[in-house]
Formats: C-alpha cells, sequence, structure tokens
C-alpha cells in the first residue's frame, strides 16, 4: 500500500539465533563423532545423532565467518564443491549421512533460506561461483531482461543480445537464487539504478510450472532491489497461427493432489488474458476440466522475434540515442587505444 514504511528487520543476533546459529571457536568441520553430537544435539530430529539442520547452517555461517575477518580467502568454488569438501564429511562423521535423502538439496535449501529467509549473508559472502554464469549477459539497455527457462534456448538469446544490446538470461529450470544474486550484482555493476523500470520477456513453458519459474525468477530479482516490474510473455497459444496448430502441440497439464491449487491458479491467470486459442487448451467433460500446456519450443525462434520488434523495440526505442553514444565511446577509446600503441612501439608502422 502507498505510503506503508517497509518492516524492519530484527537484529542479526535475532536472525541468527532464529535460524539456530552461534559462533564457534572451534572449526566444526573438523570436529569428532563425540564433540558434534554434544554441539547439535538432534532435539525433535531424531533421525539422525545431530540436527543436521543447524549443523548445515553453523558450517556455513562459521565459513563467512572466516572469510570476513580475512582468516581464510573466499572460496571461490561451486556449492557441490563445498558439499564434497566440509559437508559431506562432516556428516559421515557425525554419522548423519542419508541413504535416501538428497542431502546436497538440503544444504542448497538452508543456504538458499540464509540468503532469502533470514537475510544474515548472501551467496558472494563465501564467494560461490555461479554454474550458471555463462548463460547470462547483461547488455546497453540492462534494465529490459529476455529470459528463458531453458538453457537451450542461450544460443538465440544471445542473438539478442547482440542485436538488441539488451540483457539475456537461461534459467536452467527453476532460478537458483544465487544465479540471481549475481545477475543483478552484474547489473548494478553497468551503473544501472534498480528503482528503474524493468521489462521482462519471458521464454518459459505455458504452463503451471513454467509460470511458476517466472514468478520464482521476478521475486528473486525483487529480493535483490529490483521492484518496478513488468512481464511480457513470448510463450502462449495465439503465438501459434492457427487451432490446429495449438491442438498438434499442445500436451496435458500435470494433475493430481499436488497440482490442484497450482493448476487452479494458473489457469485464473491465463484466462484474465483473453487470448483467443485458449478455449483449445482446456476440454470440459462431465463436470471434470482438463488443462493443456504447450512447450517453450512449440514457437518458433522467427515467431518470437517477430513478437519482440512489436513489444520489446518500442521499450528500448527511445533510448537509441543511448546507443549511438555508447558506441562511439566504444571507437574513442578504441582510438585511444591506438595512438597509445603507436606511441609506445614507434618500431612498429
Amino acid at each position: 500500500m502507498p505510503g506503508t514504511k517497509p518492516k524492519t528487520l530484527p537484529s542479526l543476533a535475532a536472525r541468527l539465533k532464529k535460524a539456530g546459529i552461534r559462533h564457534f571457536d572451534q572449526l566444526i568441520h573438523e570436529q569428532s563423532e563425540e564433540w558434534l553430537i554434544e554441539n547439535f544435539r538432534p532435539g525433535r530430529e531424531k533421525e539422525y545423532p545431530v540436527n543436521v539442520t543447524r549443523l548445515i547452517r553453523n558450517l556455513l555461517w562459521q565459513m563467512k565467518e572466516r572469510i570476513a575477518s580475512e582468516e581464510k580467502p573466499p572460496f571461490k568454488e561451486l556449492l557441490r564443491t563445498y558439499w564434497y569438501m566440509y559437508v559431506k564429511p562432516t556428516l559421515a562423521r557425525a554419522g548423519a549421512l542419508a541413504d535416501e535423502t538428497d542431502q546436497y538439496k538440503q544444504l542448497s535449501e538452508h543456504l538458499a533460506g540464509l540468503v532469502r529467509i533470514y537475510q544474515v549473508m548472501q551467496y558472494k559472502d563465501i564467494g560461490f561461483r555461479d554454474e550458471n554464469e555463462a548463460n547470462r549477459k547483461v547488455g546497453l539497455f540492462a534494465n529490459v531482461i529476455v529470459f528463458a527457462e531453458k538453457v537451450g534456448h542461450f544460443a538465440y538469446l544471445s542473438e539478442l543480445f547482440e542485436q538488441y544490446h539488451v540483457s539475456v538470461i537461461a534459467l536452467g529450470g527453476q532460478p537458483s537464487v544465487l544465479n540471481i544474486e549475481y545477475f543483478v550484482d552484474a547489473i548494478k555493476a553497468a551503473k544501472v539504478n534498480l528503482r528503474r523500470s524493468f521489462y521482462l520477456f519471458g521464454i518459459v513453458d505455458f504452463d503451471p510450472s513454467g509460470w511458476i519459474i517466472r514468478d520464482a525468477f521476478v521475486n528473486n530479482l525483487r529480493h535483490y532491489g529490483i521492484k518496478n516490474i513488468q512481464t511480457f510473455e513470448l510463450i502462449h497459444p495465439d503465438m501459434l497461427k492457427t487451432p490446429e496448430e495449438v491442438i498438434q502441440a499442445r500436451y496435458p497439464v500435470r494433475a493430481g493432489p499436488e497440482m490442484t491449487e497450482k493448476n487452479r491458479r494458473w489457469y485464473e491467470e491465463v484466462t484474465e488474458r483473453h487470448y483467443v486459442f485458449m478455449k483449445h487448451l482446456v476440454e470440459e467433460s462431465n463436470g471434470k476440466r482438463t488443462l493443456y500446456g504447450l512447450e517453450s519450443e512449440a514457437v518458433s525462434a522467427e515467431r518470437i522475434s517477430l513478437e519482440l520488434e512489436r513489444i520489446m523495440k518500442p521499450v528500448i526505442g527511445g533510448n537509441e540515442g543511448k546507443l549511438k553514444i555508447y558506441e562511439m565511446n566504444n571507437l574513442d577509446t578504441a582510438a585511444h587505444e591506438l595512438i597509445l600503441f603507436k606511441a609506445t612501439h614507434p618500431e612498429i608502422p
């Protein structure tokens, strides 16, 4: 609501306490089984000899503390490397390695929680590398972002980056908080005011899961300070030209108890868009509704490009002067470097 003050975060000490984190002088990952059990008693979590959640969170926080105090250099490795070097051996020593539970996923989720929910640290505090770094680029028009659900679209996104000088990113499925933190850092490094309007053009599957990925991307951007966002869908039934094309490309949306509410919300949202061909993605029979979706690959790059010409080009059209200045600055820099090179290398004609 207008005029509403943002919520004030509790103190760092209070947030750490709520997360079950405290300072240890001893290096947690080097301690014995007895020490780990003594300091991370399971409480209600009786499945293992230690409280796995608290142990993982404290391992992460201690690494952050050691790097902040310059006791240790930034990690500069993938999160999975951290799992193998620090977390897995510690859990094994504590007798808490699981056979069936994906504990690497737990590590990823606990770290995301410390960043997003408890807000006690950021990924760059430890220096984790982003395994998706190669699948993003920040353009001159950094506030115009074309994003895709699947990495397979990145070659096409790179063409858009070259053609329009916009930012592009292929998420590789559900976007990681780490990936978006570093993406926003790159946008800030381009001297873009995060308070300005951002325009997002999405290439995601036209189904509940695709739109959940879109929403997760938007929410992560908002977490990192990009609040004023407009989104535009590039995959929807009206991007196909005939009812026959829609029917040939469609597939049944996943159903089941866990999808009922997600499917209902998605159907309500897409219904408000008034797509002409949406009627070919819904079937009603005996009081039962069957929903269909479209994969992002069902729409050709040619059609997406035509749509971007229509809806994205006007967004960046008013900035053509800025692009010319940018190109002239690049020419000036190149000329300066050439003059400097000739002055310092007179032997080369």
